[in-house]
């Protein structure tokens, strides 16, 4: 049975790149209409929405409190996850198109 997690908009972020996230896998529409919301506007210039499935673990570096890593589906400790980056750069082919519903 799979659980279902509410959209729950949570920016993880580096130096270099701000990541939104919520768990979950989430219509592109229903995950766009939160980010752009939280960024205040459109989304001008950020990557595509994509379905992914991470864990997190603890950061030995201590700069963090814990890391979201890739996780095969279903793994130990993997949940699903809906994404999107700042930056165009980063979309993959197998990105889900923002206008899907």
């Amino acid at each position: 049975m799979s659980k279902s997690h509410p959209l729950d908009l949570i920016c993880l972020y580096t130096d270099d790149c701000k990541v939104l996230m919520s768990k979950g896998h989430h219509t592109a529409a229903a995950f766009i209409a939160e980010c752009e919301a939280w960024h205040g506007g459109p989304l001008t210039g950020w990557g595509k929405v994509r379905h992914v499935w991470q864990r997190n673990v603890p950061d030995a570096s201590g700069e963090y409190t814990m890391l979201a890593i890739p996780a095969k589906p279903h793994s130990r400790g993997a949940y699903p996850a809906t994404t999107i980056v700042d930056d165009a750069a980063y979309d993959h082919d197998d990105a889900a198109p923002k206008e899907q519903a």
